[in-house]
């Protein structure tokens, strides 16, 4: 997955637009609720070809932070 590909399903989820999104934007400033980390970790699951509980998406507060996640993710993958 890109970086780029993490924006666009960020802004799907939350209605935005990618181009709007940066790094330091937090899922809190999104509006993200419990119903939205389910939602994203079934998303980021499935773009990373993995299982992702929604638990371990509690502690990322930024974009920045969502999107090391993710290249952890891959990288427990391989």
């Amino acid at each position: 997955m890109t970086r780029e590909e993490l924006l666009e399903i960020l802004a799907e989820q939350f209605s935005c637009d990618a181009q709007d999104l940066e790094g330091g934007t937090t899922l809190e400033e999104l509006g993200a609720d419990h119903e939205d980390l389910v939602e994203l970790a079934w998303q980021l699951g499935e773009a990373a070809g993995v299982e992702i509980d929604e638990a371990r998406l509690a502690d990322i507060a930024t974009i920045d932070e969502l999107w090391s996640f993710v290249r952890e993710l891959e990288e427990e993958a391989e």
